[in-house]
């Protein structure tokens, strides 16, 4: 595929904030962008969008990740279309049966944009992520790096008080949100895992949970001043 035209990229997901993340790192290397919330209405995009690649989340209403694959698999005009399943639950029987229902790639959530950015070139057969120059790049480390900081503190007071509640499930979906803005910056990733998989079943665990988001605010800072 020749990059002579924008690639059409279509974004079937239930999830506001995986949408939002997904359009906005595409749209960086001039992605033509449409997305959908439920698999029927995602069916319906793809007929009419015809797009080149397609992400697609197996949890949704109306018609599941499953279900679309299967129905596209049998209609001839776009059929051969190459779908990334990008699943919170990517264990062994999902990936195969997503795999079976006709994915070409399945990828897990919080996403890894290296193995997102690798599995699109290779089904597209190019290189569609190549930044123009050094500057760009730059420009684009900022933005993720300020994207990350806008997010964490727009749901940082939510922690604090998820924390004090002693609220282990808000804790952990707040974390699993801010994991998809990290990006390649693994050391922030990492330390929002721990967070997330903590059991939370001590006195100490609220308090390592509060230490070690201190010490994510203060990573982030670093990063946001280190470009």
């Amino acid at each position: 595929m020749t990059k002579k035209n924008k690639i059409k990229v279509l974004i079937i997901d239930d999830n506001y904030s995986i949408l939002e993340y997904l359009k906005t790192l595409l749209r960086r290397y001039n992605f033509e962008i449409k997305t959908s919330s439920d698999g029927y209405e995602g069916l319906q995009e793809v007929a009419e969008f015809k797009p080149d690649i397609i992400f697609l989340d197996l949890m949704m209403p109306n018609i599941d990740g499953l279900q679309m694959l299967q129905l596209k698999k049998v209609l001839n005009e776009i059929k051969d279309i190459p779908v990334i399943v990008i699943s919170a639950n990517a264990g062994r029987n999902n990936v195969l049966a997503a795999i079976e229902a006709g994915a070409d790639r399945v990828l897990s959530k919080p996403i890894n944009v290296k193995q997102l950015k690798s599995a699109v070139d290779e089904l597209l057969g190019g290189s569609f992520f190549e930044l123009v120059n050094n500057v760009n790049e730059i420009e684009t480390d900022e933005n993720i790096n300020s994207e990350l900081n806008e997010k964490f503190e727009e749901y940082k007071t939510s922690l604090i008080e998820a924390i004090k509640l002693r609220n282990a499930e808000s804790i952990r979906k707040i974390s699993v949100l801010l994991q998809n803005y990290c990006n390649e910056n693994n050391n922030i990733k990492d330390l929002l895992k721990i967070i997330e998989e903590k059991k939370y079943e001590k006195p100490s665990d609220w308090m390592f949970a509060e230490m070690k988001i201190k010490e994510i605010e203060q990573n982030i800072k670093t990063a946001v001043n280190h470009i």
